[in-house]
């Protein structure tokens, strides 16, 4: 209980402090308030911002590449993939493979909106407020963790290796790859976030765990988005009331993570991305200062949800059945 609170409060704070800061990109300290609330056990701001550095590194490369290189979207396209495929050379296990997740998003967030005619000039406000975000969520947690002391770290997770073939490699290449391109040429803004199951199912070692972990997504991603409309409703307009929007969230946030701690470890896994799941479409839809109920914006994101997470079930399901036809064959 004592750990559910301290970081439920984490959380919160910064989720209030963002819509009362007007952040124009909140979603920055949506993702980083999470990750430090549940995987950071320091007290000391440097060590909260050195986590979340090689993000904020990825987030202002990508920015310097888009501006060197405006107007030419396929060098940007092409020197992403290849940073890419380096990254996935480096990545031989699962632990390497979860810290290398957000800093690829950060990535595709900045090609994707530079690229974009509606969204090009607010690059420096995204400049800012991923600056804003990172300052916000070490402060924030920093003054949690000293009014509320960490009482014991929870055991490291196991470590299990992952194949960095070349078959490996090309699989995060064409998804990751042909994900991005299809949304920079279009300009599909709101699919962005798609890109990141795109990403964690691309990265896993098998391709039946590639499937599994496609068909969890769909019930933990498109879950919180169903949970965000409920909320939405919920609020029937009335967002721009603090005092609501902190009762709601305190009590949203806090029943999401005592559901993480399920006995059963996948369902537990399954929670724990519907926290993410569920708070991206919560602030970026809802918790703008503002009354709007933002339903069409979570339903849109939900439905784009399902069409590239089923996109990836099928993948994995042929790539599957492929590689056991060969291998039949062979023996």
């Amino acid at each position: 209980m004592y750990e559910l609170i301290r970081k439920t409060l984490i959380i919160v704070l910064c989720l209030m402090l963002s819509k009362m800061l007007h952040l124009t990109v909140s979603v920055y300290i949506v993702l980083f308030a999470v990750v430090i609330a549940t995987s950071s056990y320091s007290n000391h701001i440097w060590v909260m911002i050195k986590m979340m550095l090689p993000s904020l590194f990825a987030a202002l490369g990508a920015v310097l590449l888009n501006q060197a290189f405006a107007g030419h979207p396929f060098i940007i396209w092409t020197c992403s993939i290849i940073y890419f495929d380096h990254i996935r050379r480096k990545v031989d296990s699962n632990l390497k493979a979860r810290m290398v997740i957000l800093p690829m998003f950060m990535i595709i967030f900045v090609d994707t909106y530079a690229n974009s005619s509606a969204y090009t000039l607010m690059i420096p406000n995204i400049t800012r407020d991923l600056v804003l975000s990172v300052l916000i969520t070490a402060l924030v947690a920093s003054f949690i963790n000293h009014i509320m002391p960490i009482k014991h770290k929870p055991q490291m997770p196991k470590i299990v290796s992952m194949p960095i073939g070349g078959a490996d490699r090309l699989k995060v290449l064409l998804l990751v790859g042909v994900g991005l391109a299809f949304i920079m040429i279009n300009e599909v803004t709101s699919a962005v976030f798609c890109l990141v199951p795109l990403i964690t199912s691309a990265m896993q070692p098998t391709h039946d765990m590639m499937k599994e972990h496609s068909r969890n997504k769909i019930l933990s991603q498109v879950g919180g988005c169903s949970l965000a409309i409920i909320v939405s409703m919920l609020f029937s307009g009335t967002e721009i009331n603090l005092f609501t929007y902190l009762f709601i969230s305190t009590v949203l946030v806090f029943t999401i993570l005592w559901w993480c701690n399920h006995p059963d470890k996948e369902e537990g896994l399954i929670h724990s991305d519907a926290l993410m799941g569920f708070l991206i479409p919560y602030q970026l839809y809802i918790g703008q200062y503002g009354n709007n109920f933002g339903l069409n914006s979570i339903i849109l994101r939900a439905f784009e949800l399902v069409v590239v997470l089923l996109i990836i079930y099928t993948i994995g399901y042929w790539l599957d059945k492929f590689v056991t036809k060969n291998e039949s064959i062979a023996s």
